[in-house]
């Protein structure tokens, strides 16, 4: 009697995070970082105080602070899930950014603009933290990737009072938020299509070549076959 022996055991390789999968984290992260100081301006009040009748510390409790405490509750949530789900963690987190700005752009009063703000802060640090996370499991081009997203990150951080300020006098404060839709749908579709990449690529890599498949009526277990020669 012979047995015919077991099929190698196939396992799923562990596949490594590659530089561009960071652009859809990223690209979140960064509209997010915009968001937050572009209701602001360098030398004087902005307008969006002005126009819901806010006192400065009242900008500072409802537009900074639950913002930045959103944002620090769910970063942690990216690093932990970010590099093995980046998908799945950015693809949430913009659209907590997406109901942010939405919020923000039609607020009546004050405390709606809190939810926008905190919403905002939820995509935005979820999207920080996955970015952070894919570029810290990168083995090549780390530091190059890790600079550049500092690098823009701090210039969007920058520009975002000037740009907001040049709109918001022209446009009033509410199409500096409606102008970032666009920019936040582009992020969507960036994200998704980057996950069906490495979807695809991943899948590839689960039976290589010259692996046999098992032969037919093979229903054994580990050591045991149904098929038996001879008969």
């Amino acid at each position: 009697m012979h047995v015919t022996p077991p099929p190698p055991h196939v396992t799923r390789p562990v596949v490594e995070p590659v530089w561009w999968q960071v652009f859809g984290p990223g690209f979140a992260a960064l509209i997010g970082l915009f968001m937050l100081t572009v209701v602001y301006r360098f030398d004087g009040v902005s307008a969006l105080q002005i126009a819901l009748g806010l006192s400065g510390q009242s900008v500072l409790m409802i537009v900074l602070v639950p913002y930045l405490v959103a944002a620090a509750l769910t970063v942690p949530v990216g690093l932990l899930l970010g590099a093995r789900f980046p998908t799945a963690v950015t693809i949430p987190a913009t659209g907590f950014l997406f109901l942010g700005v939405l919020l923000a752009a039609f607020t009546p009063g004050s405390g709606l603009l809190l939810i926008g703000r905190a919403l905002s802060g939820l995509g935005t640090g979820a999207a920080a933290g996955a970015a952070a996370a894919l570029i810290q499991k990168l083995r090549r081009r780390r530091g190059l990737v890790a600079g550049v997203a500092a690098a823009l990150g701090v210039l969007a951080l920058l520009l975002a009072p000037v740009i907001g300020q040049l709109i918001s006098e022209a446009l009033g404060f509410r199409v500096i938020h409606l102008a970032a839709i666009p920019f936040l749908l582009v992020a969507l579709i960036v994200s998704t299509v980057l996950g069906l990449v490495k979807l695809t690529a991943a899948k590839r890599q689960v039976l290589p070549h010259g692996v046999p498949y098992p032969p037919a009526g093979f229903t054994g277990g580990e050591h045991e076959s149904t098929l038996e020669l001879g008969r």
